[in-house]
């Protein structure tokens, strides 16, 4: 066994439909069959008074069991196994070098590659737990900070303070000098604000509601059910990363909040994605204009009202490129992929293999 895959995604719509198309047929389950031997007496005993006899036979049987197992795992090996074998799919960091893809080059292969694999550190983006974390914000950032203010006032340092403050409060009102006492009540007031002061500057700051509404309108309107995944293979290179939006009913696990809570919104454990490239951006952007058909003179032509309408139409869509491009943030060098597959590879540790008990 070269390794085990940790499977936390898959999606085995794309994984079915890949394998059928490079092997002309589709695995649906496997089987495995076990057989045993089982030796059954059938003896009766026999009391003759001068001696005692079995009498009786030995028979053998044989049972064959057969176990079917779910054909994920078995046909996501297949497939990737399959992919590199017939020249669809390209590994970085073995296919494709960091001086490729910081040259340009990878673009390339990019190109010519229906996959990619890659392995290194990723980051979880959420955009539906952001939102609701956000609608929440509030009530949250009071608990909290009455936490902090509760903490720190149940300090030792500042339970001293705070008894030397009273202790003083105290000695003020005793005092007749007006002008002293005024003074000193001033410093007093002075002290007690300088510590509410460091009290709020340890809490948590507030978030105007504008920002929070503003937000949680962009991802209704722009980024609803967004999951994004950003992989990076070079921690010298964060510029170049691999992007792809994740769906839900494609995780193992069966609530997204399990994966956030078991891995972490960055996880600190290196996990490898195996997915069909979508997006390969160009320095500099895109080139094409898909509306170069239409020739700003002519559109005022007579008989060219239908024509008019259309490109009234189609540069709607156009004019919200901009928008678009500040959703998706795939810009060069990053490329965009539909994720297969996500998981954590794990090779065999010689140093941890048991001979015996």
């Amino acid at each position: 066994m070269n390794e085990v895959k940790d499977l936390i995604y898959l999606d085995m719509d794309k994984v079915s439909s890949l394998y059928s198309q490079i092997t002309g047929g589709i695995i649906q389950q496997f089987e495995t069959s076990t057989s045993s031997n089982q030796t059954s007496k059938n003896l009766r005993n026999y009391d003759l008074k001068l001696l005692k006899h079995e009498a009786g036979g030995v028979g053998t049987e044989s049972e064959s069991l057969k176990e079917t197992r779910v054909s994920h795992h078995e046909l996501y090996n297949e497939l990737e196994k399959k992919l590199f074998e017939l020249g669809y799919a390209a590994e970085i960091g073995i296919d494709v070098s960091k001086e490729e893809i910081t040259s340009g080059e990878a673009i390339a292969t990019f190109e010519n590659t229906l996959c990619i694999k890659a392995s290194g550190r990723a980051v979880l983006e959420d955009y539906e737990r952001i939102s609701r974390i956000s609608a929440n914000y509030k009530d949250i950032a009071a608990l909290i900070n009455r936490s902090i203010e509760s903490s720190i006032r149940d300090s030792d340092e500042c339970k001293e303070l705070l008894e030397k403050i009273e202790f003083q409060k105290d000695e003020i009102r005793a005092m007749k000098n007006g002008q002293q006492k005024t003074k000193r009540k001033k410093e007093l007031d002075d002290l007690e604000a300088n510590v509410e002061l460091f009290i709020k500057a340890k809490s948590i700051g507030e978030v105007e509601d504008w920002i929070i509404e503003g937000m949680q309108n962009w991802i209704r309107v722009f980024l609803p059910g967004v999951f994004n995944f950003r992989l990076y293979p070079f921690d010298d290179v964060p510029e170049f990363h691999i992007l792809s939006n994740l769906k839900r009913e494609s995780f193992l696990e069966s609530s997204t909040e399990s994966v956030h809570f078991l891995y972490g919104s960055k996880p600190s454990v290196k996990l490898d994605i195996l997915g069909v490239i979508t997006a390969i951006p160009r320095e500099g952007g895109e080139q094409f204009d898909p509306m170069i058909e239409f020739d700003e003179e002519e559109l005022n032509d007579e008989g060219k009202e239908s024509e008019s309408i259309e490109r009234a139409f189609r540069g709607v869509f156009r004019g919200f490129d901009g928008f678009e491009e500040m959703i998706r943030t795939c810009r060069y060098p990053r490329i965009m992929i539909h994720p297969i597959a996500i998981y954590r590879s794990i090779k065999p540790n010689r140093a941890l293999q048991r001979t015996s008990r």
